[in-house]
């Protein structure tokens, strides 16, 4: 399929408009890029003459879109340029999407009302759009205006992912961290800014208690990435109120180490309830309980017995946090 087959992409806000790129573009797109190269290059690499090798890519799932000013300032009426490709088809329907903002335009919010129009041009239906279910970006750590951009669109942070691109920036190559933000077309339009809702992983260690328990408890809540709360760390006995403040101050969840036998018959469920936990959906780690095992447990979710006579491998370590998190998704489901 040739550009010539595709059919335009094109839709229109109250300050911008935006169109999938046509060989009209490539005079002013060269002097936009040139007059933003000091700030781009900063993120992103720079290639006034880039926009060719993508109009030559233009397919159902490699489009470019220009983001062009109703009113036009400083010799061009190019606020920005929007990538969207990488995409895989089948049960995913995702795409990844890549962008620059342009001088004059950059700060004006003239973009963000572009890069909303963009995204609903990837959600839309073809052929009046890319029929994509997902959209995901990436951005550099430290480039607060990019992700503030997705966020006033709804995106939300999926994660951070190490040595993802090979980027000259500044004048050095190498290999740049991301944080990787994505919105579904099932979510969209999203809200701004909204919270982010990660799934809030709890686990209870109890059990014979000893430094091996409590480092166990740590080693757990560091292949979990929550924090860890333990009564032991806190000094503070058998009292184990502090531990459920701290996990309901805790969006993320946490691993609380304690010896549950010091508890109020009921207390760990009747915690939970009231920190807006479902006792049922939180795993409960017993080490080396054996026979005395009912008295020293808090009562709450499914038991995951711990053997102290056997050696706890890096290996075990990521096999038990896989079957807690296999837990709380499902029962997120």
């Amino acid at each position: 399929m040739t550009t010539v087959d595709i059919l335009p992409l094109v839709a229109y806000g109250e300050r911008v408009w935006v169109q999938s790129v046509t060989p009209a573009d490539l005079t002013s797109y060269r002097v936009a890029v040139q007059l933003s190269a000091q700030r781009i290059g900063r993120w992103n690499p720079v290639n006034p003459d880039d926009l060719l090798w993508h109009l030559r890519q233009q397919s159902q799932d490699h489009r470019t879109f220009l983001v062009h000013a109703h009113q036009k300032s400083g010799g061009h009426d190019l606020v920005g340029k929007i990538n969207v490709m990488n995409v895989v088809r089948g049960r995913f329907q995702s795409g990844t999407m890549g962008y620059d903002a342009y001088d004059p335009y950059a700060g004006t919010g003239l973009f963000a009302e572009g890069l909303r129009l963009t995204v609903g041009l990837a959600f839309a239906s073809v052929p009046s759009g890319m029929g994509l279910h997902r959209v995901e970006a990436d951005v550099r750590p430290g480039n607060e205006t990019s992700a503030g951009v997705l966020r006033s669109l709804g995106f939300r942070r999926e994660g951070h992912v190490r040595d993802m691109l090979w980027l000259e920036s500044a004048g050095e190559t190498r290999w740049r961290d991301h944080d990787t933000y994505a919105v579904t077309a099932s979510d969209w339009p999203s809200p701004a800014f909204r919270p982010h809702a990660p799934l809030r992983i709890t686990a209870l260690v109890g059990g014979a208690r000893g430094p091996e328990r409590t480092a166990l408890a740590r080693r757990l809540a560091l292949e979990l990435g929550v924090p860890l709360f333990s009564s032991s760390i806190l000094g503070s006995g058998a009292d184990a109120r502090p531990l459920w403040r701290l996990l309901a101050d805790s969006p993320a969840g946490g691993v609380l180490e304690h010896s549950w036998e010091t508890c109020e018959p009921g207390e760990a469920n009747r915690e939970l309830e009231a920190i807006g936990i479902r006792p049922g959906t939180v795993p409960e780690v017993s080490w080396a309980l054996g026979s005395a095992a009912q008295d020293q447990l808090a009562g709450a979710g499914p038991v995951i017995e711990v053997d102290a006579d056997a050696r706890v491998s890096p290996k075990s370590v990521v096999a038990l946090a896989l079957r807690i998190r296999a837990i709380h998704v499902d029962h997120a489901l």
